[in-house]
């Protein structure tokens, strides 16, 4: 059974979470608290699966409270549900929640998003998933350079010098950071040879997702494979995040939901990188298999592992208490069928990213689940956008 926390000082909303999932009482044990200090106390005593919390309160604002939440019980899920409409507030709650739904909002939203945190957790909890982790020469730790941009950007003295000096503490995101600022997508008249500069072109969650990614990438010995380029792949993820981030934008979904997508098209194949840092023999086979018998790389790595890459990357940001709209879309940008909410997301920005960005068949889409959530109409204007990003690339 979860155990869900919800605080907000509107008294009657504070009865209908009371009773919202009466009707689901064998998968959630509810519990209300009126503001951030009483959350907190409850927070001191016990841990929760998720703290779903109102934005604007007096004494503790909602930004506040689940800062402490990340800080004291990083794997719970933080959700904010709000009035606030203004896009910059919704940005600003984006470094401390891993969702934002605006009020007034649909019961079943919730409802969609709680199953959502279910479901990908029955997914992690896999046994043959967690055989395969468990296989491994290591599991890459949580960047803690990640955590200090975090609470940089969240500081009232916040700077962008003040942020590549944390950065340029790592050289291998350093590398990565620069390497991206001078890349052709970027577009910039100079070369960039400053961390500062970089950081302002590129901006925060570019630079947060880089700070992810590099945590992965600074340990992987090149080399190793024959059939296998950390720096393709690398290639790869970074046009796929482009695009990822581009459909977003053309849907018209909102600011929190773009950045998710871009994170996540940064970071959905990193599992295939940790397969062949620690189990290069067997990666090697799972790709030699792909090949000769013609069948997809996930395929070939269930005939090997027992799991996939795309599992195996998921039940690492799972374990880093990353968004759950991030870990879904790594999870299952292979096979979104999967996913319990079957409508537009940045799960079916990652799919079609994957696919198209580098002019890769078309066959690797899932055109039935397009058809399903209603968006197979967009295809044809997805295809342009990702020629049209190829092309900038290439100027």
């Amino acid at each position: 059974m979860k155990r869900i926390l919800f605080v907000e000082d509107n008294e009657v909303l504070l009865q209908l979470y009371s009773i919202m999932l009466s009707s689901e009482r064998d998968q959630w044990e509810t519990t209300v608290a009126p503001d951030g200090q009483a959350a907190m106390e409850l927070l001191r005593h016990s841990a929760f699966d998720v703290v779903a919390s109102d934005m604007q309160m007096p004494g503790m604002s909602g930004i506040e409270l689940l800062t402490e939440v990340r800080k004291m019980h990083p794997q719970t899920s933080r959700i904010i549900i709000s009035g606030v409409s203004d896009q910059a507030a919704a940005a600003d709650s984006l470094n401390c929640t891993h969702l934002f739904i605006p009020k007034p909002f649909e019961v079943d939203t919730l409802r969609a998003t709680l199953a959502r945190i279910v479901s990908l957790d029955a997914y992690l909890k896999d046994d043959k998933l967690r055989g395969l982790a468990g296989k491994m020469r290591s599991l890459p730790s949580f960047p803690m350079v990640y955590l200090e941009i975090i609470q940089e950007i969240e500081s009232p003295n916040s700077c962008v010098s003040n942020i590549a000096k944390i950065i340029a503490k790592d050289p291998a995101i350093t590398a990565k950071i620069l390497q991206v600022a001078n890349s052709a997508a970027i577009g910039l008249p100079e070369p960039v040879n400053d961390p500062m500069e970089a950081v302002s072109q590129l901006g925060m969650t570019t630079v947060r997702s880089l700070a992810l990614s590099a945590q992965v990438f600074s340990s992987f010995k090149p080399g190793r494979l024959k059939h296998f380029s950390a720096e393709t792949l690398w290639t790869h993820l970074m046009n796929s995040g482009d695009l990822a981030r581009t459909i977003m934008r053309r849907e018209r979904a909102d600011f929190i939901e773009s950045e998710d997508a871009f994170t996540a098209g940064m970071l959905h194949d990193i599992g295939q990188l940790m397969l062949a840092d620690s189990l290069p023999d067997e990666f090697e086979k799972a790709l030699a298999l792909a090949e000769t018998e013609k069948i997809s790389l996930p395929e070939a790595e269930l005939e090997v592992f027992g799991a996939t890459h795309t599992g195996l990357a998921a039940y690492l940001f799972g374990l880093w208490g990353l968004p759950a709209a991030i870990v879904e879309a790594v999870a299952f940008h292979h096979d979104p069928v999967k996913s319990d909410l079957k409508e537009f997301t940045a799960l079916t920005a990652v799919h079609v990213a994957n696919a198209l960005s580098d002019e890769t068949e078309s066959a690797n889409l899932n055109l039935d689940y397009l058809e399903l959530i209603g968006v197979a109409d967009r295809l044809n204007d997805w295809r342009d956008t990702a020629a049209e990003l190829r092309s900038e690339q290439m100027a």
